[in-house]
């Protein structure tokens, strides 16, 4: 707290948002996971767009950026670490570069808001719902934004300065659509991503559930072969128990932590169909247009799922509150257990078939 009021001592010295007349030197901050990341690009792109003669610097994630480098719609990057040793050297890069206003789509706190006083930028925005914020002098408080989906959210920054070309699709650079083939696919084999895991135990689906659904796949497809995806110990674990429960271990590619995110774009690029949990994958396969099959409890389709090319993407919601009123760390499976196998097999059912 004692950090909250000094920073507060310092706020009469930024301007308002309503006192922003103009801004030539902005630094747009997306430093967290890869769906919050690519969530942020329409955002970047409709400033461009918009302001065609500023110099956009994208602060990333340092894990994130081979997966955003040669981004067309930036100038440059500053690459983010969490630690306060790694504070003080963006605030020194971005001091050198003289930043004027800061865009805070997505970044976590108070680290944020520490590197961006400090960064000598007289402008800082960030959208918020909180309208007893102790950085309200900073932050713009939009109502509902609960409501809304988080795309927009973002956008809504950007629309304070009437820009004239709003842009709603994710993008990333644009060599990754076009780029060659990562798998080495057999010919006539329809190769299904799996994404079993998700940064929360709380939006897994049961892996119970994905050996079912695996085996009525290929009950009804005979040219399937699935593709387990993920990178984090507790996801090849789960793969491990998905090879275990599953009768079909020849069907298995499983490039879940042996592959590299500069990689899983053309991993994505080789699906017919991707079935996930709400995660990072799902937003870069919505990127790069691959069908997806998505499964949302505990969190809102509405305000995290598919925003673009509807006809590609399945969203199966369920109701899964029950888990939101306990602490996120002692949360369960309970709200994703109630998506049946069924419901999900006739969504990939569809799909395959479209």
């Amino acid at each position: 707290m004692k950090f909250i009021a000094q920073i507060n001592k310092l706020l009469p010295y930024f301007k308002k948002p309503s006192d922003i007349n103009s801004f030539d030197n902005i630094l747009v901050v997306s430093n967290s996971g890869l769906g919050d990341t690519i969530l942020s690009t329409p955002s970047i792109v409709s400033l461009r767009n918009s302001f065609p003669d500023i110099n956009i610097t994208f602060m990333v994630n340092k894990k994130m950026f081979p997966l955003f480098d040669g981004f067309e719609f930036v100038d440059s990057f500053v690459l983010y670490s969490s630690g306060f040793f790694s504070q003080l050297r963006i605030i020194n890069n971005l001091r050198k570069r003289k930043i004027d206003t800061i865009f805070l789509f997505h970044s976590n706190g108070p680290e944020d808001i520490f590197f961006s006083v400090f960064s000598g930028a007289k402008n800082i925005l960030k959208m918020t719902d909180n309208p007893n914020h102790e950085y309200k002098k900073i932050f713009i408080n939009s109502p509902n934004l609960t409501t809304k989906h988080d795309i927009e959210k973002k956008l809504d920054l950007v629309r304070l300065f009437n820009p004239d070309k709003v842009y709603k699709k994710m993008l990333i650079p644009k060599h990754f659509y076009s780029e060659n083939s990562y798998l080495k696919k057999d010919p006539g084999i329809k190769y299904i991503g799996m994404q079993l895991g998700a940064q929360d135990i709380y939006k897994m689906w049961p892996i119970d559930n994905f050996i079912c659904l695996a085996e009525k796949i290929c009950k009804e497809f005979s040219n399937i072969k699935f593709v387990m995806l993920g990178s984090t110990k507790y996801e090849q674990n789960l793969v491990k128990k998905f090879q275990l429960g599953f009768s079909g271990s020849d069907l298995i590619v499983n490039l879940c932590g042996n592959s590299s995110i500069q990689s899983l774009p053309k991993i994505l690029n080789d699906l017919e169909l991707l079935i996930t949990n709400d995660t990072g994958t799902l937003h870069l396969a919505i990127a790069l247009q691959i069908k997806t099959v998505s499964l949302f409890g505990p969190t809102d389709s509405k305000i995290f799922g598919p925003y673009q090319d509807f006809n590609l993407h399945e969203v199966i919601q369920v109701d899964g509150s029950i888990v939101n009123n306990v602490p996120k760390k002692q949360r369960g499976q309970e709200g994703m257990a109630l998506i049946s196998v069924d419901k999900v097999f006739n969504k990939v059912y569809e799909s395959l078939n479209v």
